[in-house]
């Protein structure tokens, strides 16, 4: 061989080897650049996931913050309903004290308020403008004593003569008793609007 052909053959061979490396080179390359553009998307998407998390989350918190702002708005309108609803009752007491219903049913109250006393010397207060029909329901119990007292609100109480006792028959009193129930009864119907 001739030193051309050497010369020619020895740059053939370099260019194939330098080939040769440049090819791996760019598949080397074209690896990490894979690999990293995989890593790139599993990291982006990892974040991108968290983030949706953390979104979520403090979307469900303001979400139940909301609910919880409007229940509270709700449960304080039906309340005032409710206190209003038991106002308009206190009012119409003293009309209910003087409805012959009321007046009709005193025998029967009065019987069942005086189990608890010593019915001899029992005494029944209630306002001026029930004194004559207790008296009337009482006409078959001359030794209990009827006082009326202006202070009294509508009904009546009824005490032993030491006032050690006393059985509060005054609608008043009935209606603070019956609050709690009246104002569950009051808040379903309210619902059923």
């Amino acid at each position: 061989m001739a030193g051309s052909d050497l010369d020619t053959e020895l740059r053939r061979a370099a260019n194939e080897t330098a080939e040769s490396i440049l090819n791996a080179a760019r598949g080397d390359s074209e690896r990490v650049v894979s690999q990293s553009q995989r890593a790139i998307e599993d990291r982006r998407r990892e974040l991108m996931a968290r983030k949706e998390a953390e979104y979520g989350a403090e979307a469900r918190r303001a979400i139940a913050a909301e609910r919880h702002n409007a229940m509270r708005a709700v449960l304080i309108a039906r309340t005032r309903v409710v206190d209003r609803v038991l106002e308009r009752a206190r009012a119409l007491l003293p009309d209910a004290a003087t409805d012959e219903r009321y007046r009709a049913s005193l025998d029967a109250q009065l019987a069942e308020a005086l189990k608890f006393v010593d019915a001899d010397d029992a005494v029944v207060r209630c306002s001026p403008a029930l004194e004559a029909s207790v008296r009337k329901a009482l006409s078959a119990r001359p030794r209990v004593r009827v006082e009326a007292d202006s202070e009294m609100g509508t009904g009546f109480n009824v005490g032993d003569a030491s006032e050690s006792v006393l059985v509060d028959c005054q609608l008043e009193t009935r209606i603070d008793r019956l609050t709690p129930s009246l104002a569950i009864e009051i808040h379903a119907r309210l619902r059923e609007l």
